[in-house]
């Protein structure tokens, strides 16, 4: 592998990136944000109870909730917050 991918499919992928940016020294930075992105990138907005009936051009964001996400990129991979920290901090 020459460089960083852009797209990054399994778990595995993850782990040779980030071994690459270590081994290699470059792409850290990089490799950093887009772990934190992966961690933070794991809620979504869901239509509150009260809100159903509303026509969609008259629902306001006060009408959504935040919730976990059960198919994110991070469950979806198998990753948990704290091997995501680990990661991370093993790129400092």
């Amino acid at each position: 592998m020459v460089g960083l991918p852009l797209s990054l499919s399994t778990k595995q992928d993850w782990l040779n990136a980030v071994d690459y940016a270590k081994a290699k020294g470059e792409g850290k930075g990089t490799m950093q944000t887009r772990l934190s992105e992966l961690k933070n990138n794991s809620k979504m907005l869901v239509l509150k109870a009260g809100a159903e009936k509303k026509p969609p051009e008259e629902q306001t964001p006060e009408d959504f909730k935040s919730v976990d996400d059960p198919n994110c990129e991070k469950i979806r991979l198998g990753f948990t917050d704290a091997e995501i920290d680990q990661l991370i901090g093993g790129l400092n």
